[in-house]
């Protein structure tokens, strides 16, 4: 995955702040809320657009959605997987988000895991909490002719640089994780360009890794799992056991 966050009013555009209703139930990084994890299965440099595109049918594709749902156990929460592009200005990827109820430790646990099994430099996650400081953005466009092509050259024009892009049956979602919440207002002009209805999420949000090597990552990942495993091991124990551990 590429180091970055590519992931970060007026007609046809409607806000659905998402943290004011959190507010109420105040979640911590120890607690169970909606919790995002980005990993892609590529270790090829210089994809463009159309190989990532191309790459969403691929058997490393494939293979990550199913390790991915095999945290279950672990997340003690159904792990719903999709298949999306991670873009940028000058490339992209292939892969895949997923979405838990689950706390923050633990998908650090699962996406450290992913990205050491296919030999990635960085994954990231999202934990809803509302007193994170970082944004996701969710952006559902109007148009359901939007393709991921045409999607990417006007975030391109609107100077949204990091993003992913997630292919559903009626519209492309574009998904951006702002780690310092600073692109309110890009986010607002980038909506108003692809006329997209915008949901954000405040929370606490981190790549795991190094992006200058591999070697380096998995180093971050084993440290990761070993730290996290030697917390929970009893429920280690049981999903192994349970033959539910994708590590076995």
């Amino acid at each position: 995955m590429k180091f970055k966050a590519h992931l970060p009013l007026v007609y046809g555009l409607l806000f659905v702040c998402w943290s004011l209703t959190a507010i109420a139930q105040q979640p911590g990084l120890n607690d169970k809320s909606l919790t995002y994890g980005f990993v892609s299965p590529n270790t090829r440099e210089g994809l463009k657009l159309d190989d990532a595109i191309r790459g969403l049918s691929s058997s490393e594709e494939h293979e990550l959605i199913r390790q991915a749902r095999a945290f279950g156990c672990v997340a003690q929460s159904k792990i719903e997987t999709l298949k999306a592009v991670g873009s940028w200005s000058d490339g992209a990827e292939h892969s895949v988000l997923i979405r838990s109820t689950t706390d923050a430790a633990t998908m650090r646990y699962i996406t450290s895991v992913l990205g050491r099994n296919a030999q990635q430099k960085a994954t990231l996650y999202f934990h809803s909490n509302s007193s994170g400081s970082a944004d996701i953005y969710i952006l559902r466009p109007q148009a359901r002719s939007r393709s991921i092509r045409s999607l990417s050259g006007l975030l391109d024009q609107a100077g949204i640089e990091f993003r992913t892009l997630v292919p559903g049956k009626r519209s492309v979602l574009v998904y951006v994780v702002d780690l310092r919440r600073e692109m309110r207002a890009k986010i607002v002009a980038a909506a108003r360009k692809i006329k997209a209805r915008v949901m954000s999420r405040r929370g606490s949000a981190e790549f795991i890794g190094d992006d200058s090597s591999r070697e380096k990552a998995r180093t971050i990942f084993d440290e990761e799992i070993r730290n996290y495993e030697s917390q929970h091991s009893a429920l280690i124990t049981k999903c192994r056991t349970s033959n539910s551990d994708p590590q076995r």
